[in-house]
């Protein structure tokens, strides 16, 4: 952890012990102290550790080579498994995990099916999720309790472009809950996309020099608060 308003380059270790971190979610919504979610790659799980916490603690069973990782308001834990193809959601209340997107083991470009799915981001307020869908190169929008999503950015169709249309390997998304701009990571085009509500095309915002570089800079540009 660094923080924002000191000029030390020095950060403090809020995680130890961490193999293969593929994606860091901070849960800080002001009425408790701040919980670090680990999505574990090779370890196929997601890990929390709670502020001040040595020891973290499992969380929603089995998430296989997992990647993407969100938390909802009623900290439930919503996590995405590439390799089946589908988006897990872990309930604090039952202990339970359910499907909420994709097909497990199921690869495809349709509706309600998904292709290596990676970054996710849950809409706090209304309970919408949106998915990286990286392989289909495009952005999938799924509502509360929806059995299909649709597309809000990228080729409904799953095909590869670099306009402004396009994507190439979509790995991250966010968006901002007050104005719903859509933020994507557009990982073979080395650059991040901005798409503003409604919109058929993005802009590019930020761009990377080369794939090393860029990877670096999309993967860690996304948090809660944008």
């Amino acid at each position: 952890m660094f923080l924002l308003n000191q000029s030390s380059s020095t950060g403090v270790t809020v995680a130890s012990n961490v193999t293969f971190p593929s994606n860091v979610y901070v849960d800080d919504d002001g009425n408790s102290e701040p919980t670090v979610y680990v999505a574990l790659y090779k370890s196929d799980r997601v890990n929390q550790w709670v502020n001040g916490s040595k020891e973290a603690v499992q969380v929603g069973g089995e998430c296989r080579s997992c990647t993407g990782i969100a938390v909802d308001n009623e900290k439930n834990v919503y996590m995405s498994e590439p390799t089946r193809h589908r988006v897990l959601k872990w309930s604090r209340r039952t202990n339970t995990t359910t499907i909420i997107a994709g097909q497990t083991d199921q690869s495809g470009s349709m509706s309600n099916q998904l292709r290596r799915p990676q970054g996710i981001h849950i809409d706090r307020t209304h309970g919408t999720l949106y998915v990286a869908d990286s392989d289909n190169n495009r952005v999938q929008k799924w509502l509360k309790d929806a059995q299909d999503g649709v597309t809000r950015a990228g080729s409904s169709l799953g095909v590869a472009g670099n306009d402004s249309a396009s994507f190439s390997d979509p790995i991250s998304v966010t968006v901002d809950e007050v104005t719903y701009i859509l933020y994507v990571a557009d990982f073979n085009n080395r650059r991040i996309q901005r798409w503003l509500p409604n919109a058929t095309e993005g802009e590019t915002i930020a761009q990377g020099s080369s794939m090393f570089s860029a990877s670096k800079s999309l993967i860690g540009v996304f948090s809660k608060e944008n």
